[in-house]
């Protein structure tokens, strides 16, 4: 277990990438809940929390989805590329990144998988502490245990909310 927890950690520290439109220097915290559908699976709520730190270029995520008899803990790291304006007036833009993620998870289908996703989506700065947004994240990867599986991943939908301070 110590294992895991190390490699989820050095993932999370070296996922980092560039970053664009949302504000410098400020600290971005928020909660976003979702629905994850896996490729060949059935879906399953997720709640998330949101983080992003001044001046390191990755919007990070702290997962937690649950199902009948499963849980899973996980952690995914966003940049985003191309981002651009829908409508100007009321502050509403739309992104496209790409990101990484790593999902442990327990109960009746322990795992350990990881794999890089597409964040595609919009995002409403009501004011400038606030952010709403809303995005779908393909993603594929790799499950490693308790054995080799592959295609792992699959369209997780979040909506959410983040403060900038």
């Amino acid at each position: 277990m110590k294992k895991i927890v190390i490699v989820l950690i050095l993932s999370v520290i070296i996922c980092g990438t560039a970053f664009a439109d949302h504000p410098d220097g400020k600290f971005g915290i928020g909660i976003m809940g979702g629905w994850y559908g896996g490729w060949g699976t059935s879906g399953y709520p997720s709640a998330s929390l949101s983080l992003k730190i001044p001046d390191i270029p990755v919007f990070w995520g702290v997962n937690l989805s649950f199902g009948t008899g499963y849980f899973a803990l996980g952690v995914s790291g966003d940049m985003y590329f191309l981002e651009g304006s829908l409508v100007p007036d009321v502050r509403l833009d739309w992104f496209i990144g790409l990101g990484g993620w790593l999902n442990i998870g327990f109960g009746s289908a322990t795992d350990f998988s990881f794999g890089a996703r597409l964040p595609i989506g919009l995002s409403w700065h009501v004011i400038d502490m606030i952010e709403i947004f809303l995005n779908v994240a393909p993603s594929l990867g790799l499950q490693v245990a308790p054995k080799v599986y592959f295609p792992a991943g699959g369209w997780p939908i979040e909506l959410g909310i983040r403060l900038w301070f």
